[in-house]
């Protein structure tokens, strides 16, 4: 999984900087990173489902601060710079995101976001030369394992390898549990706060869908709902379970005192089970997963869906 780069920069439709953006988007990714070039965005929808979501979904953050116009008259090299990139260079400070900042000679050093975080702007003269510019600046920080292409800014739900176990009950009997594996993929940081659910359950066979409670699943050796789950790290929490002995009697582990939030999967069926797990500081990360069993443990199949 690569880890992605959220390329901010002018594109003013009245110069070469769509151009540009394009070039240095592309050094980008033969270095080994995915790239999504910031465009500017005209409605809050558009903002919401693209620019904040790509933000919050980034690694890393490259910022191209292109001059625009005059700021003083009187001083013929003093410009302003790019506004909608320096919105976009907030939220990303906001968020954390390590960032690259590089400044056309001329901008205001001082303007907009640029002296608000102190971030040792990169200058440059040449537009045409930007794009060997970022390349170098990113394959420095590579050397030095100050970023990585390796990371991804997201969680994952997967199947462990051995996704059952068979645990003996303090009240006595056989319990199989299935479980799903939800991996941190960042390299740094640590995914806090994170709770597991069942969003939805279709039954395949008769095609309806399943009426569910929102109700918190149990983390696999822990006692609490919610767990930290630290980087490059996975943890795991209880999908269903059966009974040795009744095979046919389909369990959940839940943190709830009132069976009426259990979900309804009472009869052998094959279903479709979408888990998601949300967190404080990641994007929530959802996976559809088939579930079929008959009469026999040996009946019971459990994979991810296509």
């Amino acid at each position: 999984m690569k880890a992605k780069v959220f390329l901010s920069c002018g594109q003013s439709r009245e110069s070469d900087e769509a151009g540009i953006a394009a070039k240095v988007a592309d050094g980008i990714r033969e270095l080994g990173f995915d790239c999504y070039i910031a465009v500017a965005e005209q409605s809050l929808l558009g903002l919401r489902e693209n620019i904040f979501y790509q933000l919050n979904t980034a690694d890393y953050f490259v910022f191209i601060d292109f001059k625009r116009e005059r700021l003083d008259v009187a001083r013929a090299n003093i410009h302003r710079g790019s506004l909608f990139s320096h919105q976009e260079l907030a939220v990303a400070s906001f968020l954390q995101i390590p960032a690259l900042v590089l400044q056309e000679d001329g901008v205001n050093p001082l303007d907009g976001m640029s002296g608000a975080i102190q971030g040792n702007a990169t200058p440059f003269s040449d537009r045409q030369h930007i794009a060997s510019i970022v390349a170098e600046q990113l394959r420095q920080r590579l050397e030095r394992n100050e970023w990585s292409t390796q990371t991804h800014n997201a969680l994952t739900l997967h199947l462990p390898p051995q996704s059952f176990s068979d645990a003996l009950q303090p009240q006595g009997g056989l319990l199989r549990h299935f479980q799903v594996s939800v991996r941190n993929n960042h390299w740094r940081r640590h995914a806090l706060e994170c709770f597991a659910y069942l969003e939805a359950a279709e039954d395949l066979l008769a095609a309806r869908r399943i009426q569910l409670e929102t109700i918190e699943f149990k983390w696999a050796g822990s006692t609490l709902p919610s767990v930290r789950i630290g980087p490059v790290a996975s943890r795991r929490f209880d999908a269903f379970q059966f009974t040795h002995t009744n095979p046919i009697n389909l369990g959940f582990k839940l943190f709830t005192d009132s069976t009426e939030f259990c979900p309804r999967l009472e009869r052998s069926c094959k279903y479709k089970l979408t888990f998601v797990v949300v967190s404080q500081n990641f994007e929530p990360a959802r996976k559809s997963f088939i579930l079929q069993f008959g009469h026999t443990l040996d009946s019971i199949g459990f994979e991810e869906d296509e």
